[in-house]
């Protein structure tokens, strides 16, 4: 959801004509339509009715849309108080030369969002870990901020990243700022569960096509179908910190993920348990099969698992209990990237049984103490709990079919 979606959305409510918001933002009435129906395709319900009037539609907005409009104004007024010292008077709309100074400021709300947590972490490093990507990435955000804004935000101090004077004032505003875009995004979630019913499943993100869980879901959904379950099912693939969040805020009804400590207010089945090998390339002529996994380790970089997985806490909790430091570390977010880089004889890597095709790479089976638990998940008020169990009994018979291929 960019800031110029809502800008067009807002536009077009304002003037209740597509080729007037158009002529308004000197942007396409293509432009404009895209835009607002892939919000609505976002929420899953209408946010406009289009009541024909002559040779053009005019759009009106639904009750649901109404309160969509409202938090957008609220947002892009939080925008332009970032960009702009002009005294608005109290104001609550928005004119067209205030969408024009927005739209026109390039601000995004990934800037924002990352302004604030390099102002929490207080450092570059810490923050691009927190956020999953790349010091170069956020230090770009920064600076393209810094351009938006025309003025330094931050300056390094023995004591890491500090604010300069200029910049004091802004995080309060981007705080109110985040807290309209994260209701909008609200929004648009609860807008999609309202208008579809299905069940929402998220599981980790498959090692690759050919790995257990692939196959998994792969045999989960045509078993589904075939058998007319209900709810239809959803599946999404995502991140494991990501479905516990989802499991939380009630965007996913269930969850199927490596989760070692699991949140107070959900509710677990463990699954399957698996051991976890160490995993390295056949062609590195420095480190033979033969070779004790701490050597191996201590003489290669290791892809690491991102924070929140159960992967990650046990290759943590191994890499202690060895008293071994790999030579350097990469980490992601990825389990099929590590896959690459060990078959690529880039990186060795911890991985669970079934994630990996034993003739492409050198594996030594860790002690079983370390092995993976992969639990089913759901919210403790989630209220059908016939279909926790259908779908618990659907997914333990598309592993034993598996197995028994």
């Amino acid at each position: 959801m960019e800031v110029s979606t809502l800008i067009y959305f807002v536009s077009l409510v304002r003037n209740h004509s597509v080729h007037d918001a158009a002529m308004e933002l000197s942007v396409s009435p293509t432009t404009i339509n895209h835009a607002v129906y892939a919000l609505e395709q976002s929420a899953g319900v209408p946010l406009l009715l289009r009541n024909a009037h002559g040779r053009e539609a005019v759009p009106t907005t639904t009750a649901y849309g109404e309160s969509f409009h409202r938090t957008s104004v609220f947002f892009l007024q939080s925008c332009l108080s970032l960009i702009s010292s002009a005294d608005r008077e109290g104001s609550a709309e928005l004119s067209q030369q205030d969408l024009q100074t927005i739209r026109q400021s390039g601000i995004t709300f990934r800037m924002i969002s990352y302004f604030l947590r390099v102002c929490d972490a207080g450092s570059i490093s810490a923050a691009a870990k927190g956020l999953a990507v790349t010091q170069p990435a956020l230090s770009r955000q920064i600076g393209k901020f810094e351009s938006v804004m025309g003025f330094q935000l931050f300056e390094r101090t023995h004591t890491g990243m500090q604010l300069t004077a200029a910049a004091r004032p802004l995080k309060d505003i981007c705080q109110t700022t985040a807290l309209f875009f994260d209701r909008l995004r609200r929004n648009l979630s609860l807008g999609y569960s309202r208008a579809v019913k299905d069940l929402k499943f998220a599981a980790m993100i498959p090692s690759s096509s050919k790995s257990a869980l692939a196959s998994l879901l792969a045999g989960l959904i045509p078993l589904w179908h075939n058998r007319a379950y209900q709810p239809s099912l959803s599946i999404t693939t995502i991140v494991v910190p990501a479905i516990v969040a989802g499991l939380l805020d009630k965007t996913y009804d269930v969850g199927l993920a490596d989760v070692i400590d699991v949140p107070a207010t959900l509710d677990f089945l463990d699954f399957e348990t698996s051991p976890i090998f160490l995993v390295f390339g056949k062609t590195d002529q420095k480190i033979s099969l033969n070779d004790d996994p701490a050597r191996i380790i201590a003489a290669s970089t290791m892809a690491l698992p991102s924070f929140g997985t159960g992967m990650r806490s046990l290759t943590d909790a191994y890499l202690e209990s060895a008293a071994v430091r790999p030579r350097a570390v990469l980490e992601t977010q990825s389990m099929s990237l590590m896959l690459r880089l060990v078959e690529d004889n880039i990186c060795c890597a911890i991985l669970p049984a079934g994630s990996f095709e034993y003739h492409n790479v050198f594996s030594k089976q860790l002690p079983r103490r370390f092995s993976r638990t992969t639990r089913l998940l759901w919210r403790r008020d989630y209220r059908n709990m016939d279909v926790i169990s259908r779908l618990t009994s659907a997914l333990q018979e598309v592993r034993s079919g598996s197995r028994c291929c």
